[in-house]
């Protein structure tokens, strides 16, 4: 058998090559969008720092929001489901392939939250006037809390298989808030204190995980749940053509099926209106793009900002729900009925403009929060249709 090392740089190889593989499309298609965002929330973000009040709580916002970033630390393992029984033979040797997959863990995620922490920075000088020492202890803080988070959340995979993972990530995410507030404020004996309490709460579970064996079947799934949500996103930018759909059986959404009136002509549209709401893919993504829109309506008092940030996710919804169902793993109802494909076009137009106009009126409802205004609104309307009429049917 291999050095289990070799087999962990073996896969990882692997691993890379297939998230280069995906997200050079996501690249492709999105950076200008990523640019323009980002540029946008810079200048809105330095325009608010010149107003934010001096009693606003941002050593509370920033721990808070580092601190459930920490506690969520899933592991990457690579472990696959024929390694339940190719591995067990290898369980006494498999703790150098763990520290190269929990090493992994720690770089591929710490990464985001000291974007988060670093951008925060211009925010607490403004407000708190911290001296360097204590940013700086705060930026070991979050180095240190995510190593102990990561550890401790493998093994309480290892340990329990997820079992209670719900209360263990609510504890440590309330301690790393706890200690990296502490850090801010420069409380150096309290966050030493709370460090130690973090650093014998991981050794405890420690001498509990390694007596029991390692759950490779358990492992193996968590890594295919992994790995499809990181395909799901990617559909969002092309197509993958062995990901499998998630369906789900939403009775309180029937009320739409009974809107549509009892015909032949409608049975088209009944098809594809039901495998809508029964498809997670495209219904979490119309939600997601719907709450991200009515929440910059809002609370972004730019009105150009808001136009333009409206005007992509409304081309972004119906484009990539048009394409979830033009594609090939798209509507397979209508495959078991006489029904011609023209039919089937326009029965799509019907439930994409529905969902549009939908959308339209959610994002306006949002906009009175702040400002009653059609502009968006027409946005919404205006580049959803373009985007039904213009964009490819094949």
């Amino acid at each position: 058998m291999k050095n289990i090392e070799l087999i962990w740089a073996k896969r990882f190889q692997q691993y890379l090559k297939e998230l280069f593989k995906y997200l050079r499309f996501v690249f492709a298609t999105s950076y200008i969008a990523v640019i323009i965002a980002g540029s946008f929330a810079v200048a809105y973000y330095m325009k608010w720092l010149q107003v934010v009040p001096y009693d606003f709580p941002s050593e509370w916002l920033v721990s808070t929001i580092c601190g459930v970033l920490l506690s969520i630390s899933s592991p990457v393992t690579l472990i696959r489901e024929p390694d339940q029984v190719y591995f067990l033979q290898l369980e006494s040797r498999m703790d150098s392939y763990f520290r190269k997959a929990l090493k992994w863990t720690y770089w591929s995620q710490i990464f985001a939250v000291l974007v988060i922490y670093c951008a925060a920075i211009p925010l607490l000088l403004k407000v708190e006037s911290p001296s360097l020492w204590k940013i700086l202890l705060g930026l070991c803080a979050v180095l240190i809390l995510k190593y102990i988070n990561v550890q401790i959340e493998f093994l309480n995979h290892r340990k329990k298989q997820g079992r209670h993972r719900f209360i263990d990530r609510l504890l440590r995410m309330s301690l790393s808030i706890i200690i990296l507030k502490l850090a801010i404020e420069g409380e150096i004996i309290f966050f030493f204190i709370f460090i130690v309490i973090f650093v014998v709460y991981e050794k405890q579970d420690r001498k509990k995980a390694i007596l029991e064996p390692i759950p490779f079947d358990y492992f193996s799934k968590i890594e295919s749940t992994r790995m499809a949500r990181f395909y799901r996103f990617v559909s969002y930018f092309t197509d993958v053509p062995f990901l499998k759909e998630n369906i789900s059986r939403r009775s309180w959404l029937d009320f739409a099926t009974k809107l549509i009136s009892y015909d032949q002509k409608n049975s088209s549209l009944y098809l594809i209106v039901r495998t809508f709401m029964r498809t997670d893919e495209s219904v979490y993504l119309w939600l997601r793009l719907t709450i991200i829109s009515s929440f910059i309506a809002a609370f972004v008092n730019v009105p150009f900002v808001v136009w333009v940030i409206v005007s992509a996710l409304s081309f972004a919804t119906i484009y990539q729900i048009k394409h979830m169902f033009i594609s090939p793993r798209g509507v397979r109802m209508n495959a078991f009925y006489p029904i011609p494909v023209s039919n089937q076009q326009i029965a799509v137009n019907k439930l994409l403009r529905a969902l549009m106009l939908l959308q339209g009126s959610i994002v306006l409802l949002s906009s009175f929060v702040q400002s009653a205004s059609l502009i968006s609104f027409i946005l919404i309307i205006i580049i959803g249709e373009m985007t039904i009429r213009f964009t490819g049917t094949k």
